[in-house]
This record gives structure tokens, sequence and C-alpha cells, in this order.
């Protein structure tokens, strides 16, 4: 069974079974990582919350809410109003790159591929965890992402049974999730 669903009319996501077993795995595993960082319990715990209601429902439609990016960046601005890391130039600079970085990026790829590679949600994320972070904590986060995400699209194209290299390629990702992934570790451990 394909990890994607195959009715072309709803959104290719994870079936149920599978989306609670990804979920269960994701949320098992990087919970307990609160605890072992000097990061504070309850702005973890917050940022957490968001990261995985994010990452999950990227994981299973695709998109990102608003109102769950809006959120991130909200808490950010508390979170450095609260608790500077590097001082709050810092933060309002990676919100910014953060929202640009993406925007710029589809701009260039769209011009080549004449489609969308990276969707504004991603943007929006990507500001939210860099006001979260600061700027300089940005290109590990995109690292940590960017190879997650790689592992997980060859993994998801050996498993699929369509033959055409071109098809695997076009297969969409939830980038969203990594992202989110990255985020949470870079918070904890950078």
């Amino acid at each position: 069974m394909s990890f994607f669903s195959t009715n072309e009319n709803a959104l290719a996501g994870p079936t149920s079974k599978q989306f609670f077993l990804v979920a269960a795995v994701i949320i098992a595993a990087t919970a307990w990582l609160a605890f072992v960082s000097d990061q504070p319990l309850l702005l973890s715990g917050l940022l957490y919350l968001n990261l995985v209601a994010l990452a999950l429902y990227d994981l299973r439609y695709f998109r990102l809410p608003n109102l769950l990016t809006l959120t991130l960046l909200v808490g950010g601005a508390v979170s450095v109003w609260l608790y500077p890391r590097f001082g709050q130039t810092h933060h309002f600079i990676g919100a910014v790159v953060g929202l640009l970085l993406f925007p710029t990026l589809n701009y260039f790829y769209r011009r080549l591929r004449r489609r969308d590679g990276i969707g504004f949600g991603d943007a929006k994320l990507l500001a939210g965890l860099g006001f979260w972070l600061g700027w300089q904590s940005l290109p590990p986060l995109l690292l940590i992402a960017s190879v997650l995400g790689l592992v997980f699209a060859l993994g998801i194209g050996l498993a699929a049974k369509k033959t055409s290299v071109t098809d695997k390629m076009n297969q969409p990702l939830p980038f969203g999730s990594f992202l989110c992934l990255g985020g949470w570790l870079t918070w904890l451990f950078l």
C-alpha cells in the first residue's frame, strides 16, 4: 500500500492508520528531548506543541494553516521578550530572512521550471522559527530539514509503484514537517 492516498479528488496525504503511526513516532521520539535541553521548559513546551500541530497538519494535508503559523510567530515574539537567546535584533532579522528566503527561491524556481516549488506557508513557518531561534540558527535548521526531507523523499520514491522517474520526482513533499523537526532540534541543541 502506498504512503499517499490514491483518491485524486482528495489531498494526497497518508492514510489515517499510517498518519497516526507516524504521528505517534514523531511525538514519542521528540517529546523527551525537552527535558534534557537547557531551554526553559515552559517555552519549549509551547514551541513543541505548535510545531507538532504544524508538522502533523502539513504531513496530512500538505499545507500549513495561517492560524498555526501566526501563533508560532507571536509565540516567537513572546519568547524573545521573555528569554532572548542572541538579542532581539537577531530574532527580528531571523523572522525577516525566514519570510523572504523561500519566496525568493521560489521565484527563481518558477522561472526555471514554470511552476511553484515551495509554498508560502513554509515561508511563514520559517519566519516564525526565525523569530524563535534568531538568524544564526536558520542555516543548521535548513540543513537538518533538507537532509530529513531528502531521506523521506528517497524512501517514498523507492516505495512508490510508479515506474517513471519524472513521476517520482513530481511527488509533493510536506517540507513544513521537516522544517518543524529541524526547528525543534535546533531549539534544543544549538
